[in-house]
């Protein structure tokens, strides 16, 4: 597994996962507007321009190469580093998720940055919870998101 950061012309891998109803179900509850695609897209290319962590394009290998597989992220946000991954429908239940909980872990342990990583997740998401609390994160909190979604913050001390 190999993450990349997003660029300008990765515009359409971006949005084969954010427009990918499934996908964007079980980690938003909804698909994105093309207007919230295009502010979230922007957003992180000024993130990664930033140089300090980012939005990542997850790659793996393939039988004709390397694939495109989802996206990662590690950010720093209110005295920790907040983790996200979301990966498209085919790569599920693969080992992917956790390979990739993994990876950011490690990117997080290498900074001096922060000790304490969170991750947010829809508490109907079976699979994303049994990756973050196989990683050593606990639940710490239950809460309504700004769409008035359930949604449950997880943390691990690093």
């Amino acid at each position: 597994m190999r993450l990349e950061p997003f660029q300008k012309g990765d515009r359409a891998l971006y949005e084969a996962l954010v427009f990918n109803e499934e996908a964007m179900r079980k980690n938003y509850g909804r698909t994105f507007t093309k207007a919230e695609a295009e502010l979230l897209f922007s957003a992180m290319l000024e993130a990664n321009a930033a140089g300090l962590f980012g939005f990542y394009k997850v790659i793996v290998p393939a039988a004709d190469g390397e694939t495109y597989i989802g996206m990662g992220a590690l950010n720093p946000n209110d005295g920790a580093f907040e983790i996200e991954y979301m990966l498209l429908p085919r790569y599920w239940n693969r080992g992917y998720g956790t390979a990739l909980v993994e990876t950011l872990l490690s990117m997080a342990k290498a900074s001096d940055l922060h000790r304490t990583v969170e991750a947010i997740t829809d508490p109907d998401n079976t699979y994303s919870k049994r990756i973050l609390q196989n990683a050593g994160f606990a639940l710490v909190k239950r809460y309504t998101n700004e769409d008035g979604d359930p949604a449950e913050l997880y943390r691990k001390e690093l």
